[in-house]
């Protein structure tokens, strides 16, 4: 049995992958950096096929997109809400057979804090829609699949000090740090800590979960 790690190449997915293989598990990193583009089914197919089965799947990958509306073309839309939404649908649907055929498993997806405020300029309408999107993905899947022993969480962080927030000057950055009651940018390996908690038995009541990560900017 085996942890499907979407993102593995990303700030989160890779303190999630050390992580993951200090507490024994095999990882299976996938990610477009190394070929492989988690919203084609036919190519997630492909690289699952001679892979261990899958019960663990954790979901870190996503981009974002700075502008107002005006300044989106519909390729922006498309592009992000593929890139952060459609690549959930696409490896949910492409490992939960085998999660059902082990008898049960766990996923978190991500959203981020966005999804919970609608997001600004520095994020993007298709990005906040898109981990939106993720939520209600994470909710649907979590009454959908309880039966059969499959538990879903999301967790939704802040300003998470990743290549991600490259598009955001150094100035736009400690603004942000600064609207919130922790105000600093949150290191990876949080995330990681949080990701590998949900998916542990400690966590093996709690499903359907959004668990905010963010310094306190959202406190819903």
């Amino acid at each position: 049995m085996a942890t499907l790690l979407v993102g593995a190449d990303g700030g989160i997915g890779r303190a999630t992958a050390a992580l993951l293989r200090k507490r024994g598990d095999e990882v299976i990193g996938l990610d477009r950096a190394s070929g492989v583009d988690a919203a084609d089914p036919e190519q997630v197919e492909a690289f699952l096929r001679d892979k261990p089965p899958i019960t663990t799947l954790v979901h870190v990958a996503g981009t974002v997109n700075k502008g107002s509306i005006e300044e989106h073309t519909l390729a922006d839309w498309h592009r992000i809400l593929d890139d952060n939404l459609t690549t959930v649908f696409v490896t949910c649907r492409a490992v939960i057979p085998s999660m059902r055929a082990a008898g049960g498993g766990a996923i978190v997806l991500t959203s981020s804090t966005a999804g919970r405020t609608g997001g600004n300029r520095s994020t993007g309408i298709a990005y906040a829609a898109a981990k939106g999107g993720v939520i209600t993905v994470t909710r649907h899947l979590a009454t959908a699949l309880a039966a059969d022993g499959i538990r879903v969480n999301c967790i939704a962080p802040g300003l998470v000090d990743t290549p991600m927030l490259d598009p955001l000057t150094e100035e736009e950055k400690r603004s942000f740090a600064a609207l919130t009651p922790i105000p600093r940018l949150i290191p990876p390996t949080e995330i990681a800590e949080a990701i590998l908690f949900l998916l542990s038995p400690a966590a093996a009541s709690i499903t359907g979960v959004v668990l905010d990560i963010n310094g306190g900017r959202w406190m819903g």
